[in-house]
């Protein structure tokens, strides 16, 4: 089946004779196969409820080589039917984003999504549709569980999709941190997205301008690989130092990652499996990152709080559900000022532990020394020194431990007792030393882990002061 059909403004009709014949749905995408001359192209269209013309892309114009009135033949047409979503978000340890790419998006249009190869990869290839105007969107189907730290970061930072204008259903994230803005593109790049998707809009106060800091945040934005007629760097009076806008003009995008993030916030919040403990740390990550914050009070008392904010209230109350499920309890405050809700966390040994094992403050440096510090100055630190004697899986008898440390026998017995109440400890057998019978102890796998967490803390606040 082939035809001719005029061309007017780069717009044509396809027959009712045609579409009757092919039994075409207008709720539907269609790949037109057209030829002019001896230059071929396709496209995809979407018909649409009305029976509107359609609009040749522009750029399949040039390569037909087309004019304002020449003859288009259309050589095939043919259905685009999406591929089936998958059931689960994960596969083999990574995070499948079809699950995510919705059906309809907001407008209630259908989206249409394929799979392709390409460089050994698995990519999506998704249209939606705008007036009759089909529009792209390509992105790997099969990305690493970081992807969860994208989501904590536009969850802190992110404009929340809302049914107004077109504009303002696009993915929108602001900062004013070079490391989360260059963290977030990275992450972009990273799921599949092109350099020529992602703009980049940078205002910084004109004090810093005449400091001369104009040309360190043009490198800056130009070593982040992005496109440079996406780059848009002005000098601003209403700005405070530097701010930066991460923008995806896609609202097909905008919408994958609010479902990606809503569905995580909400699963963590509900419950949290063994096996998804993982996940939820690195989700927390890119959350405490963007809107958290770590006080440690200096008076003698050294008490630590960790602190969360947040505008909505269904948001923070997701996140008090997710550190409840992780034995982490939170107090919601409700303050006058831009974001009225604070979840605060008061740090004792077992909520700092807690945050240094899943890692959840280290991808900011100065908020994971805040954090080292605050728990090698914790009291329970100090008590659990002698921990670092039983590394490496070793046992030791009672006099072997007063030896080392030093510590008087009535010290030494009330700290092993009080350890083999906690559980940290286990009583394996007994060893006559001198002519005296010695209790022999071992670390349990409670004590296993303790002693891990303070050898971490040891080695970063090494590490820290080496940098």
């Amino acid at each position: 089946m082939a035809f001719k059909i005029k061309i007017r403004d780069r717009r044509f009709y396809i027959p009712r004779a045609i579409r009757m014949q092919e039994k075409m749905d207008l709720n539907a995408f269609y790949n037109i196969k057209t030829r002019h001359g001896r230059f071929a192209a396709s496209f995809i269209i979407y018909l649409g409820e009305k029976d509107e013309r359609i609009r040749i892309p522009k750029k399949i114009g040039q390569d037909l080589r087309l004019k304002m009135a020449d003859e288009v033949e259309v050589t095939r047409i043919s259905k685009i039917v999406r591929s089936p979503t998958p059931k689960d978000f994960l596969n083999k340890n990574y995070i499948d984003l079809f699950y995510f790419i919705p059906k309809k998006t907001y407008s209630n249009l259908p989206v249409i999504c394929r799979e392709y190869t390409k460089m050994h990869k698995k990519f999506l290839e998704c249209w939606y549709s705008s007036k009759g105007r089909p529009s792209e969107l390509s992105l790997k189907r099969f990305v690493s569980t970081d992807f969860l730290e994208l989501c904590g970061y536009y969850q802190a930072e992110g404009s929340k999709l809302k049914l107004r204008a077109r504009q303002g259903r696009n993915f929108l994230f602001t900062n004013s941190s070079p490391r989360i803005i260059s963290n977030v593109v990275r992450k972009l790049f990273d799921i599949g997205l092109e350099p020529e998707v992602i703009s980049l809009y940078c205002r910084y106060d004109k004090s810093l301008a005449k400091r001369g800091a104009g040309p360190k945040i043009r490198r800056f934005c130009s070593n982040l690989g992005l496109n440079g007629a996406r780059l848009k760097i002005r000098s601003a009076s209403r700005i405070e130092n530097f701010v930066s806008i991460v923008a995806v003009t896609n609202s097909l995008f905008g919408e994958t990652i609010m479902n990606a993030m809503d569905y995580f916030r909400k699963r963590f919040a509900y419950k949290i499996k063994d096996s998804e403990k993982e996940l939820c740390y690195k989700f927390l990550r890119g959350l405490f990152d963007g809107d958290g914050s770590i006080f440690v009070h200096r008076d003698k008392s050294l008490h630590i709080r960790i602190m969360l904010y947040e505008g909505r209230k269904e948001y923070v109350r997701d996140y008090a559900n997710i550190l409840q499920n992780l034995g982490i309890c939170g107090k919601i405050t409700k303050v006058k000022n831009k974001n009225p809700y604070i979840l605060t966390v008061n740090g004792n040994w077992q909520v700092l532990s807690k945050f240094l094992k899943g890692h959840i403050l280290s991808l900011n440096i100065k908020k994971q020394e805040m954090l080292l510090n605050a728990i090698n100055q914790h009291e329970r630190f100090r008590t659990m020194e002698p921990l670092f004697l039983f590394a490496d899986g070793k046992s030791m008898a009672t006099y072997e431990l007063r030896q080392r440390t030093g510590w008087k026998y009535g010290w030494m017995r009330t700290w092993l007792r009080r350890r083999a109440r906690e559980r940290i400890i286990t009583l394996i057998r007994k060893r006559k030393i001198n002519g005296t019978l010695n209790n022999v102890w071992r670390l349990s796998k409670l004590g296993t882990e303790e002693l891990n967490t303070l050898l971490t803390v040891k080695e970063g606040l090494k590490r820290l002061h080496k940098d």
